[in-house]
């Protein structure tokens, strides 16, 4: 072939890739069992990486109540992803846990890489794991390049007792960027003057401050009568009366749940609840169970809808159980 040639039909250059066993495919429907083809496509996608990722331990997971689970080890770190197909006897995946997993298995760290599809249709679509600059130059040869799929895994696991509190903040730590350790430390040390501020000062004498969902009921209320609609919440910019109950509701979720605080920092902010505290599951990040007590608290504000902090408590509480019930499924399956 003369790679200097424009070629109008792309699939003459990406069988070369299959050709010269350096990518991968994602296959439109797998020709056995489905979590043989899941295991064969994440064992494809590591093997890129020439050895810096590791993965194994590879299983479908269906729990008591139906609920579907990808789950694997990279490098020696389970991670887990939900799943919806459409029958048990399906061959055919669910897409998006197949590209959340692809993506956990870029090499990460200091290294650049990513995986990049080589055509316009995912469907036994050829993946080749690049940095931005190589996939820059294929670009040049008309390859569309639509996709890249990268999470930016960090490796190195926790020294704490596993499934602890101590073990998820741990982990938090060790994956999370500096400024966003720094952040959440410099909200977290305050935390119990400042509620203490904000309870004498703020807070009727019958208010029940003992961190039950009742006492969030009757949060809401106080919010609701403080402020209008939005722009009065605005307006009042740096209320500490707002400020206070982001704070309570957080710590309300500690005592209710299995969950902790935690923080991501972004530069541009584009991300979806950067920048602010978080209520984060004692579950891993496929279960969910995450919220910002600002942004619920800010909802009520607009929405006039009382429940929302109930629903919020109710989600990180059902993640947590989703993960045990999944565990439970592994341990009986063995």
């Amino acid at each position: 072939m003369d790679l200097d040639e424009v070629f109008e039909d792309t699939d003459e250059l990406t069988f070369l890739v299959g050709e010269c066993g350096i990518g991968f495919q994602t296959p439109e429907k797998v020709s056995g069992y489905l979590a043989d083809g899941y295991e064969e496509l994440l064992l494809d996608a590591a093997a890129c990486s020439g050895g810096s990722v590791v993965v194994d331990d590879v299983e479908l997971v269906k729990d008591e109540d139906g609920g579907e689970y990808l789950h694997f080890r990279r490098n020696g770190r389970s991670i887990w992803h939900s799943a919806r197909h459409l029958s048990d006897g399906t061959r055919y995946m669910d897409w998006n846990t197949a590209f959340d997993a692809i993506g956990d298995l870029v090499p990460g760290n200091d290294d650049p890489r990513s995986f990049y599809q080589l055509d316009d249709d995912a469907y036994d679509a050829w993946w080749l794991l690049l940095t931005p600059e190589q996939a820059k130059g294929l670009e040049e040869f008309g390859l569309p390049v639509p996709v890249e799929l990268g999470n930016w895994v960090r490796d190195g696991m926790p020294a704490a007792e596993p499934e602890t509190l101590a073990w998820y903040m741990e982990d938090d730590r060790l994956h999370a960027s500096e400024e966003s350790r720094r952040c959440l430390d410099e909200w977290l040390a305050p935390m119990d003057a400042a509620l203490d501020r904000w309870r004498a000062a703020h807070l009727p004498g019958d208010f029940p401050f003992g961190y039950s969902l009742d006492s969030l009921s009757t949060l809401e209320r106080l919010v609701l009568d403080r402020f209008d609609g939005p722009a009065s919440l605005e307006a009042a910019a740096g209320d500490e009366f707002f400020a206070g109950a982001v704070r309570y509701v957080g710590e309300a979720a500690l005592r209710l749940c299995p969950c902790r605080w935690a923080y991501q920092h972004s530069d541009d902010g584009s991300s979806v609840f950067t920048n602010e505290p978080l209520i984060r599951s004692n579950a891993p990040d496929g279960f969910a169970g995450q919220f910002s007590p600002d942004y619920v608290l800010r909802t009520l504000v607009r929405s006039r809808t009382p429940g929302g902090l109930r629903d919020s408590m109710n989600g990180v509480g059902e993640a947590v159980d989703s993960y045990r019930k999944a565990l439970r499924a592994r341990t009986h399956g063995r």
